[in-house]
C-alpha cells in the first residue's frame, strides 16, 4: 500500500503487508491507517513511523471498520460482536479490546455518531444496534429490518441514522425515544 501526494507520481511512503485487504480506514487525526483483512485480522500502521501491528482472533474476515470522530476508538466487524480498540496514547498495542455483544450474525456495517459517543452497528441478520460503548456494554437501542444491513450513516442531526439493507430497504431511524434512556443523544 502506498500514500501519494496529488502532484507527484512517486509514493510518499510504502506500507508493506502481505495480506489481502478488504477494507481500509484512516483515523481522523491522521495517526493510524487500519485495514480489515481476508485472513480474519485487523492491521494497523502508525503513519509517521510506518511501524505496524496486527490484531487477530476474529472468526471471519474483517469487512467493516469505523473510527470515532476523535480518533480514540476503532470499531471493527468480523464477528457477531463489535470489537472496539482504544487507540489513545501509545495506541492499541498490548490493550485488550472492548467486545460489544448483541448481534446473532456477523457485523456488516458500522458508523460512529459525528458528535457524541454513540456507535451504530448493523449485522447480516438485519438488526441495527446503537451503543454507548464508553458507558455501557449492551445496546441502548435496537431496530430490526429485512435483509443484511449494508450501510449505516448518521445524518447531520445526530439523532437520525440512515440504514440500507440488502433487501432494498432505505430506512431513516430517529433516536428521540432513546433520550429517556441515555443522556446526550
Amino acid at each position: 500500500m502506498f500514500t501519494y501526494h496529488p502532484d507527484r507520481a512517486v509514493p510518499l511512503r510504502e506500507y508493506r503487508w502481505k495480506g489481502s485487504v478488504i477494507t481500509l480506514a484512516w483515523s481522523p487525526d491522521g495517526r493510524f491507517i487500519a485495514t480489515g483483512d481476508q485472513d480474519s485480522t485487523v492491521h494497523f500502521w502508525y503513519v509517521r513511523s510506518g511501524r505496524d501491528l496486527q490484531m487477530w482472533g476474529y472468526p471471519s474476515k474483517v469487512s467493516t471498520l469505523a473510527w470515532s470522530p476523535d480518533s480514540r476508538w476503532l470499531a471493527t466487524g468480523g464477528s457477531p460482536g463489535v470489537t472496539v480498540w482504544d487507540c489513545s496514547g501509545p495506541g492499541p498495542e498490548g490493550r485488550k479490546p472492548l467486545v460489544l455483544r448483541g448481534h446473532e450474525e456477523l457485523v456488516s456495517a458500522l458508523a460512529w455518531q459525528p458528535s457524541g459517543g454513540f456507535l451504530a452497528s448493523g449485522a447480516s441478520d438485519g438488526t441495527v444496534h446503537i451503543w454507548a460503548p464508553t458507558l455501557l456494554e449492551w445496546p441502548v437501542g435496537r431496530w430490526e429490518g429485512a435483509g443484511e444491513v449494508t450501510s449505516l450513516n448518521w445524518l447531520p442531526d445526530p439523532r437520525r441514522l440512515l440504514v440500507t439493507t440488502g433487501s432494498g430497504e432505505v430506512v431513516l431511524l430517529d433516536s428521540k425515544p432513546l433520550k429517556s434512556r441515555v443522556r446526550g443523544l
